[in-house]
């Protein structure tokens, strides 16, 4: 079981994972590490909170950033290196560094997946277009890591100077406009065509919502989210226009 604690508290040998604040996230992370005297490379990072800057001429002071940061395992060890080794031989350099997903939902056996950070310069090809190339790399080493450890290990997701994280973010974010203006209309909602993880965000970000459901609708490439009202119109203000359109996913259709 692995065994949490505090900033401040002795290293203890054995210790599987620490957390730890900071004014940013690399001094929260240099202090994680520094608990558990092990290197950047040796660790898996779990971003418990990115904190908040402090305001200009603001007297409070500024939210911290809090990790907790674990000793990386075999699995995600071997998933680095082999995916160090398929860049170097694509002639990319870059660095790749461990991040820990969120946690699966409540009720489910799955452990918590790898997350692969890439980070470097003009790393765009990596990316491709709508992320395919990504998507296409990250499948290719699920396949060869499965070979090796039979399938049984953590699933590994691979991100490119963030390029995921911010897409999810942007996801998440619609899915919950989405929501207020089913709810407000009464009327369902059918987004464009979605790959699959960007159908999870929505999925997962509504799922405790009792004012609309969520469902896929059709087939692959085209399958799409549809979130439907579970209850009548609630009306209310509509929705304001700033003036500048927003990037990120369209907004799909309404039927």
């Amino acid at each position: 079981m692995s065994e949490t604690t505090e900033v401040g508290v002795g290293t203890a040998p054995g210790r599987q994972s620490a957390e730890a604040e900071g004014s940013t996230l690399e001094e929260a992370i240099s202090r994680a590490l520094g608990e558990l005297g092990i290197t950047r490379d040796e660790a898996e990072v779990e971003v418990l909170s990115t904190g908040q800057r402090q305001i200009a001429g603001e007297r409070l002071s500024a939210v911290g950033a809090r990790v907790r940061v674990h000793r990386i395992d075999e699995h995600a060890a071997r998933g680095r290196a082999m995916l160090e080794e398929l860049l170097t031989r694509m002639e990319v350099p870059c660095r790749v560094t461990v991040r820990r997903g969120g946690e699966p939902p409540a009720g489910s056996d799955m452990p918590a997946p790898v997350i692969l950070d890439i980070s470097g310069d003009d790393l765009g090809l990596l990316i491709g277009w709508r992320g395919e190339t990504l998507r296409a790399l990250q499948t290719a080493l699920n396949l060869m890591l499965g070979e090796e450890d039979g399938a049984q290990g953590r699933r590994v997701i691979l991100d490119v100077e963030r390029y995921r994280a911010r897409r999810e973010d942007q996801v998440r974010e619609l899915a919950l406009r989405l929501a207020a203006r089913v709810k407000r209309s009464g009327e369902r909602y059918t987004l464009d065509p979605m790959h699959a993880y960007e159908r999870r965000v929505i999925h997962l970000t509504l799922a405790d919502d009792p004012g609309v459901r969520t469902e896929s609708a059709g087939k692959e490439p085209q399958r799409r989210v549809v979130i439907n009202p579970t209850g009548p119109a609630q009306g209310g203000p509509p929705e304001r226009f700033t003036g500048r359109p927003r990037r990120g996913p369209s907004f799909g259709r309404r039927y």
